[in-house]
């Protein structure tokens, strides 16, 4: 009974693209409801996995049956958690990211096209359809920074295109790999462990290799993240929103699927956690020399992935659902906290934290909501982050023992910058910046969607971690 929405999931916001194409009228209504269709979808898959206690569904549809490549769509834990999380950031992104409601056209149908690009690699039953959901998803956030971003757009756009291109490149061949050397020519998600078993050995490293540099540069880690600052800060508003809270899961969805199903990976893991520790402090050390709000709020993504990343090593249950968790949680809370540095520019005309000061006595919903997500990304109890923070270190602890705690730093490093920056900033009673515009209804009620699940999956994680003895990746 479920899976038709799967497909529809893909067809819907297809529609709604034409529809804003074919129309050029009510853009963002159509896109708002395009993403309210997918949001409403994902809530009825996940009631009826919580009913029968599963969340695995698959389907398939024939494609070139000569070179035996199908069109594969599956749900499962891992896909669902990440199917409500990016198609709740796309509703609020299509109705409060275009704050000053310019191009609404273009904006809309670019943002409608990275759902559906995002929704198919989710859904992706195999590596074929895994791949040209990959590319469709890269598109509309290229052009989110080059025609709608802000001054340096244009080389901002041309650095992240270079990168995405090179992780394409990356994904492309390990899949040609995977073709050829597997049994059957499968390229199934679902048999990927078992497929990779039955390949040569070093092509499973070769594999391996070249799928996680793909995915290494777009969560990002370092040393390749560096794309990701100019991209994030350029960007308009809704492009921030979904390239920090949507895009960067490309890369650790892919993650999650290459360390829980090659055996390789246990190798591996000591070396890319050390990477990943390394990526957290470096970005946290980065993020002490900036004063763009937007950059400060694209740093703490590096961070929050990097730690994300570091649990994916553990291979052990609360180091991989907390990784999930993480998630999650950072998708929910980096895009309220890039809508709220948007209506701050949009309000005060400015996103330097040296020239904001005061901010609070002219638009305090705003600062209170950004001050919140603060509380969220360091982990404060009753967020999801909270959930998330708690699952991941003891992850880390069951794999590497007390050693597993030192990412914990990096947090409470960023915690300190960001209470000193928003302290100074926001609530400064000595000076005020004056507000010369204001914002309207639609980012209210986006920041209320938003800090409502950050705050339900905080206090009622049982939701999705009920299912955790189901899930099959």
């Amino acid at each position: 009974m479920v899976i038709p929405f799967l497909l529809l999931m893909i067809i819907f916001p297809a529609m709604f693209l034409g529809l804003i194409l074919a129309l050029r009228r009510h853009a963002g209504s159509l896109a708002v409801l395009s993403g309210l269709v997918n949001f409403i979808i994902t809530i009825y898959i996940l009631f009826e996995s919580l009913i029968s206690g599963s969340a695995d569904m698959t389907e398939s549809f024939r494609y070139i049956p000569s070179l035996g490549i199908t069109l594969d769509l599956r749900v499962n834990l891992f896909i669902l958690v990440l199917l409500l999380m990016s198609s709740a950031v796309i509703l609020v992104t299509a109705l409060s990211g275009n704050i000053k409601r310019e191009r609404e056209v273009l904006s809309s149908a670019l943002l409608v096209l990275f759902q559906i690009g995002a929704t198919g690699l989710f859904l992706s039953g195999n590596l074929f359809v895994f791949f040209i959901f990959w590319d469709i998803g890269v598109i509309a956030p290229f052009f989110m920074i080059n025609v709608l971003g802000s001054a340096n757009r244009k080389k901002a756009s041309y650095k992240f295109i270079v990168y995405e291109i090179f992780a394409s490149a990356m994904l492309l061949l390990g899949i040609i790999l995977v073709y050829f050397y597997s049994p059957g020519h499968s390229l199934n998600l679902n048999q990927l462990g078992t497929l990779a078993l039955q390949m040569p050995a070093y092509i499973q490293h070769y594999v391996f290799f070249l799928f996680f540099i793909a995915f290494m540069i777009n969560m990002p880690i370092f040393p390749l993240h560096s794309w990701l600052p100019d991209a994030h800060t350029e960007a308009s508003t809704q492009g921030s929103m979904v390239l920090s809270g949507v895009l960067t899961k490309f890369g650790g969805f892919g993650m999650l699927i290459i360390f829980t199903s090659f055996a390789i990976a246990k190798a591996y893991a000591p070396y890319v956690a050390v990477i990943s520790a390394v990526s957290a402090f470096y970005a946290v050390f980065l993020i002490m020399q900036q004063t763009d709000i937007k950059r400060i709020v694209a740093y703490t993504t590096i961070i929050e992935m990097s730690i994300i990343m570091f649990s994916i090593t553990t291979l052990n249950n609360f180091g991989v659902y907390g990784a999930l968790y993480g998630m999650l949680a950072h998708g929910l809370v980096v895009a309220v906290m890039f809508l709220s540095a948007g209506v701050i520019e949009h309000v005060f005309f400015e996103r330097n934290v040296n020239v904001l000061r005061g901010i609070a006595f002219g638009e305090k919903l705003t600062s209170y909501v950004f001050l919140a997500g603060i509380f969220a990304v360091t982990g404060v109890p009753l967020t999801a982050s909270f959930i998330a923070d708690v699952l991941m270190f003891i992850g880390a602890i069951n794999a590497f023992g007390y050693i597993g705690v030192i990412p914990l730093f990096s947090l409470v490093l960023l915690g300190g910058f960001l209470y000193f920056v928003i302290n100074r900033s926001f609530f400064s009673t000595k000076e005020h910046t004056s507000a010369v515009d204001f914002m309207g209804f639609r980012q209210k009620a986006g920041y209320f969607i938003l800090l409502a699940l950050i705050l339900a999956f905080g206090v009622m994680p049982f939701i999705i971690l009920r299912m955790v003895n189901y899930a099959l990746i």
